[in-house]
């Protein structure tokens, strides 16, 4: 009778730790949703009607602030295309870099690996600072105004996703399969590509959305290296727009006809209008990867 008691109370116990679990993970989602919500609502609002504040039912609808991005849009295409073009190859370099790196790290018979395990503490917690960072790229390297400059500096690898691959390598790919391998004379190069890649979808896709999101919202790196406007990524050339807008917005000009204009221009609106082209690709790839982000975070996360 006291252990049935015992079941029941436990049972109730579970069901009320997943009752709080669901309410606390539906007011994380509302704390996630909501603001995308209001970022559209803001977008499809008239400006008169934004002096007024934001509303998540506008007093006044308007396209406003998309017709002047429709405007700009063989512009916005081309920024687009490099953007897609530097994320891809940004991201598919990492994954390679970032796992070729993580895979002597996991084996046990690979004696400097506490070498260059220092080696990756050491740059994950020490930096020499951005100046000294600008100088190497652009004195050392020659990557300014080039598309270098949005692949190579503090991209390509990051420590942090070294070390989720090694615990993803050291968790789930069992020591002994890389033994037998050897005993049928596999090389290392064939290990890594022919067992240690294709086993391990989830850490890779989890690292690939980490690098594609770090690339597609890079706008850094346009600050700093790149002063060619047709070199500009989405996340550059939009803020450059913003910048050029508040410009219009707020400067006392003398020509009256400018000044009329300029102040009819979508700012409020145009700045959430910017957001919500730059979230899409985002929110269009994440359903197809959130499995295998979820799986890859939980088990690259263990220590191995």
């Amino acid at each position: 009778m006291a252990t049935k008691k015992n079941k029941i109370q436990l049972m109730k116990g579970e069901r009320g730790f997943h009752y709080t679990a669901l309410v606390i993970m539906i007011l994380l989602m509302l704390f996630c949703v909501v603001p995308l919500i209001l970022m559209l609502t803001v977008s499809l609002s008239s400006e008169a009607s934004l002096v007024r504040g934001y509303r998540f039912i506008p007093d006044e609808w308007s396209l406003d602030a998309y017709a002047f991005m429709w405007a700009k849009r063989a512009t916005i295409a081309r920024a687009y295309g490099l953007t897609i073009v530097v994320t891809v190859i940004g991201t598919i370099a990492s994954l390679i870099m970032t796992s070729m790196f993580a895979y002597p790290l996991s084996r046990k018979d690979f004696k400097p690996r506490n070498f260059f395990a220092f080696l990756l503490f050491f740059t994950m917690l020490f930096n020499g600072g951005m100046v000294a960072s600008y100088m190497v790229w652009t004195r050392l390297f020659h990557i300014k105004d080039t598309i270098w400059a949005y692949l190579l500096p503090g991209a390509l690898m990051g420590g942090m996703n070294v070390l989720l691959v090694r615990n993803y390598f050291n968790a789930n790919i069992p020591y002994s399969i890389i033994e037998a391998a050897r005993l049928d004379g596999a090389k290392d190069w064939t290990i890594y590509s022919k067992i240690m890649v294709p086993l391990s979808k989830p850490i890779m896709t989890t690292i690939g959305l980490f690098s594609a999101l770090g690339y597609w919202n890079n706008w850094t790196a346009g600050i700093y290296y790149i002063n060619n406007p047709k070199l500009y990524t989405i996340q550059d050339y939009l803020k450059k727009l913003m910048d050029s807008i508040q410009f219009l917005k707020t400067t006392d000009l003398s020509n009256e006809a400018v000044m009329l204009a300029s102040r009819n221009l979508p700012t409020e609106s145009a700045r959430m209008a910017v957001a919500i082209i730059a979230l899409i690709p985002i929110l269009a790839i994440y359903p197809f990867v959130q499995k295998e982000l979820i799986k890859g975070m939980v088990v690259g996360g263990v220590k191995g």
